[in-house]
């Protein structure tokens, strides 16, 4: 008997028959036959990944990323593994722009006051146009938000291991020039998989030579940021701006330290979620499905 289990049917809505499972239920199926295919988060596929399912097939992902999940251990037991890549681009790169805008138009303190008058002191309002962005990650999402940037007019740089050139990029840089892509920026958006390679990368010796009125927009994984490094800058440099959309779950006003800085902007964990994306992610899945029975070979495959 054929079995597909799940950790989410709402991102599935058009598959039957599926069991729902989490990151400790999952547990229960150790061993069995049945299971085929399993379409879940990371969390679940991390579980997964060391249990016995002698006939599992293919692990789709919901989450573009597949960080604390091995590729190479999955390739070894015959299971393939599939990402969600090109799902979310557009709208997280549309969120970042939006995000930008907020900081740039100061949102925050034009709204404090219901009656606008025409003489009314808005000095503080900039424009994007002519500021230089730096984006960490210069791939898929990177690209996207380049695009979008560039159309504002700004100097649209970008940070990879890799320099070779990329679409709607100025300038592609690595860290052997990270001082002067870093001291250039006046908005820093940080895109970054989450690697052991990139754990941790944003922590004092970066933020050292970073400006002190610069804008960091994170929709990145939150361990890519040394959290003690990053707040001490901010309160050291008032003049300085973060957005950042990088908990799972919203930080608490009282006790988490981000939230009590004035500014600092936590957005609800919303960058990476649409009515397209989820109609994009179920389109995916549903293909994925389909070419298990058919044997054709996976979309967004990795191993």
């Amino acid at each position: 008997m054929f079995m597909i289990l799940c950790s989410d049917k709402r991102k599935c809505p058009q598959l039957e028959g599926l069991q729902i499972i989490d990151a400790k239920t999952i547990k229960q199926y150790e061993g069995n036959p049945e299971v085929e295919a399993l379409i879940c988060s990371r969390d679940v596929a991390q579980v997964c990944q060391h249990m016995n399912l002698p006939n599992l097939k293919v692990i789709q992902l919901f989450s573009a990323g597949f960080d604390d999940i091995d590729p190479k251990l999955l390739q070894s037991k015959g299971v393939h593994l599939c990402n969600a890549a090109n799902v979310y681009n557009v709208g997280m790169a549309e969120f970042v722009v939006y995000a930008m805008l907020m900081r740039a138009k100061r949102y925050n303190r034009s709204m404090k006051s219901r009656h606008i008058r025409l003489m009314r002191n808005y000095h503080y309002i900039t424009e994007l146009s002519g500021k230089t962005v730096g984006i960490l990650g210069a791939g898929n999402i990177g690209q996207q938000i380049a695009k979008r940037l560039h159309a504002f007019d700004m100097h649209v740089w970008g940070y990879d291991l890799n320099t070779d050139g990329r679409p709607h990029f100025e300038k592609i840089y690595n860290i052997e020039n990270i001082q002067e892509f870093l001291g250039g920026c006046d908005y820093i958006v940080n895109c970054m998989p989450l690697f052991k390679s990139t754990e941790g990368l944003l922590s004092k010796n970066w933020f050292d030579l970073m400006k002190s009125d610069v804008t960091i927009v994170n929709v990145g994984r939150r361990k890519i940021i040394n959290d003690r490094d990053f707040i001490s800058f901010l309160k050291k440099n008032k003049d300085a701006a973060a957005i950042l959309d990088m908990f799972e779950k919203v930080p608490n006003p009282l006790t988490n330290p981000y939230r009590r800085l004035p500014n600092v902007l936590v957005l609800p964990g919303v960058t990476a979620i649409s009515q397209e994306i989820n109609q994009k992610l179920a389109n995916l899945i549903g293909e994925n499905m389909k070419r298990l029975r058919t044997g054709e070979q996976f979309l967004n495959q990795i191993v």
